[in-house]
This record gives C-alpha cells, structure tokens and sequence, in this order.
C-alpha cells in the first residue's frame, strides 16, 4: 500500500534546480520591490563589501539574472539529460531571453508600485547582460566538453 507519507523515490535533480530558480526568482522580485530607498540597498545591506564599487546596482541587477540563467540552463541541462533528449542551442536562447524578459517586468513593477524605486533603462539593460553572460557561458563548457 502506498501512502503520501512514504518517499516515492529521489527527486530528480533538474526538479531541484526548477524549484530552486523559482525560488531565486521569487528572491529576486522581493529584493527589487523592497522599498529600500537606495539603489541596491537590500543587497548592499545583505553583502556589505561590495558598496565600494562603481555601479554597484547594475553589478548586482547583472549578477541576480546571471545566478538565475545559470539555473534555469542547468535544469534544463539536467532535464535533457535524464530523458535523454538534446538540449539545443535555441532552448538556451530561450533562457535568456525569458530571464531578459523577466528583467524587464520587474523594472516595469518597480515603475508601477514602488515609491522608492523606479525603472531604469541601464537596469534592464544589465539584466539581459547577466542573463545572456550565464547562457553564453554554459553553452561554452558544453562546446569544449563535445570537443
């Protein structure tokens, strides 16, 4: 008999990387409508050594959608991999342009409903940077791994 309190089984790792860029996503929109008064404030707050940086807030915009490319690509990887399909190169253009996309949805909340932060140009701009660093960077290991 089976029950719902029993382990079915492990759960397969490119569930735990969707689950977890869903969860940095999720991080991510939290993060950027906190109403923190100052560019990059939660994360200057959370990772203080880096207020001594120039650009500081598009450093930090580049590298939340370069974490959150590089797990939907490594889920995807992940995926392809456990149900032996091939991941291709416009899947990997799609993670991009997905994290881009959401990039700049959050600028255009950030417009709509916050009284502290507002959309930025630049920001959207390192948004899909990031992104797209973490997707040319995966489909580079792949390249030299297939070589």
């Amino acid at each position: 008999m089976h029950s719902f309190l029993q382990p079915a089984g492990a759960v397969p790792l490119w569930k735990l990387l969707a689950a977890a860029s869903l969860g940095w996503a999720l991080f991510m929109l939290w993060g950027c409508l906190n109403e923190t008064g100052s560019s990059g404030g939660l994360i200057l707050r959370l990772f203080p050594f880096l207020s001594g940086f120039a650009h500081t807030d598009k450093l930090v915009h580049a590298g939340l959608h370069t974490v959150l490319a590089g797990l939907l690509c490594c889920a995807g990887l992940a995926r392809a991999h456990a149900t032996g399909l091939r991941w291709t190169a416009g899947q990997a253009l799609a993670v991009a342009l997905v994290c881009a996309g959401y990039g700049g949805v959050i600028e255009l909340l950030q417009a709509g409903f916050s009284t502290t932060r507002s959309a930025e140009w630049l920001d959207a701009l390192a948004n899909a940077a990031g992104a797209s660093l973490a997707v040319l960077f995966i489909q580079g290991l792949r390249c030299m791994k297939q070589k």
